[in-house]
């Protein structure tokens, strides 16, 4: 999943960035940096926000 595809996701759901960065537990700019494609995730963060995203998709 990109950056992009998770924001929409994100937004749909009417999750907010920093609930989704104190469960990565990283910083709010991460996530957002991340969702504008600026940076990419090391993975085990991004197995975190993917963990946040199984999680949440119910």
């Amino acid at each position: 999943m990109t950056g992009k595809e998770f924001r929409i996701w994100r937004r749909y759901k009417e999750i907010s960035q920093q609930v989704v960065a104190s469960f990565a537990e990283c910083n709010k700019s991460t996530i957002c940096r991340w969702e504008k494609e600026q940076i990419n995730l090391y993975p085990d963060l991004y197995n975190k926000v993917m963990e946040f995203y199984e999680t949440n998709n119910k």
